[in-house]
This record gives structure tokens, sequence and C-alpha cells, in this order.
């Protein structure tokens, strides 16, 4: 692993990226920790200002240029904005199982998923992780986050049955 590469990586990339992890990392406290209080509320405002910092940056992004210089990817952007203003609007208006469902489709779609396909080969986060040589590790990587996508998905149906009861 070596971050020489990001590090003379265009600036809107490490904007990018550092947003994209502290965003995945306060999100999963934030997912685990008690919800309501006065400190959730603070760490909230921040985890929505870093979704929303990662969205914005991307748009300066054109590695992939299949489309006037945007991708695909950028669409999802657009979809993470959109989110981040339905789980602030259903938080003030008190709909806290709509914005339980929003939060975690943000951090489902916006992070675990778009994050595993930043672990492709001959993307950068790919190349940062683990080199640019040909072994199969990523791959194996790739399925485990996979995995923990399709078990967080499971766990918030779960967790939302139970809440609506």
């Amino acid at each position: 692993m070596s971050l020489s590469l990001l590090l003379q990586s265009d600036p809107a990339i490490q904007i990018h990226v550092f947003t994209a992890l502290s965003a995945l990392l306060l999100g999963t406290y934030l997912l685990i920790a008690r919800k309501g209080t006065r400190t959730h509320r603070i760490c909230g405002r921040i985890w929505i200002g870093l979704m929303v910092v990662t969205s914005l940056s991307s748009f300066f992004i054109h590695s992939l240029r299949l489309y006037y210089g945007f991708s695909p990817i950028h669409i999802l952007s657009v979809m993470t904005l959109i989110g981040s203003w339905q789980v602030v609007a259903a938080a003030r208006a008190g709909r806290i199982a709509e914005h339980r469902r929003h939060v975690g489709n943000l951090y489902l779609l916006a992070l675990l998923t778009a994050g595993a396909f930043t672990l492709l080969p001959g993307r950068l986060m790919h190349k940062l992780l683990f080199g640019e040589g040909q072994g199969q590790v990523h791959l194996l990587a790739i399925g485990m986050l996979l995995v923990v996508v399709v078990l967080f998905q499971w766990w918030l149906r779960l967790g939302g049955e139970r809440h609506r009861a």
C-alpha cells in the first residue's frame, strides 16, 4: 500500500477519497451508536456534509470519460445529493423510519457499493491497496466487501421490521 499515488493525484481526487473514507468511518459509527442523542445529531450533520462534499467533488473527476467527460457513476453522485436532502428532511420532520431507510440506502449505495467498484483492477484505490501486481487478492477483497454489502442490507431490513412493531 502506497499513498504516493494518492498524493500525486488531482486535488479533487484527494478531497473525494478523504471525504468518502471519513464518511465511511463516521457512518459506521452512526449506524451502531445510540440514536437520537446530541452526539448523534452533531455527527449526523458532519456525515451529511461529508457525503455532499464527496458527491460534489466527483463532478471534478473525469477519469472515465464516457459522456461529455462524465460517466454513469456521476448519476450516483446526483442520487447521493438528493438522498442527502431526503435524510435531512425526514429527520427534521420527525419521520424516523424514513430517515433510517434513506441513511441506510446512502451508506449502502453511495459508500459500500460505489466503494467496491473503486477496488476494480486499474482503478486508483485498487493500485493504492493492492499495488499493480496481477495477484488474485483483489478479487477476494472485492468479494468480501460485496458479502458485507449483502449482510448490511439484510441487517437494515431486519432492523426496520423490528422498529415497525
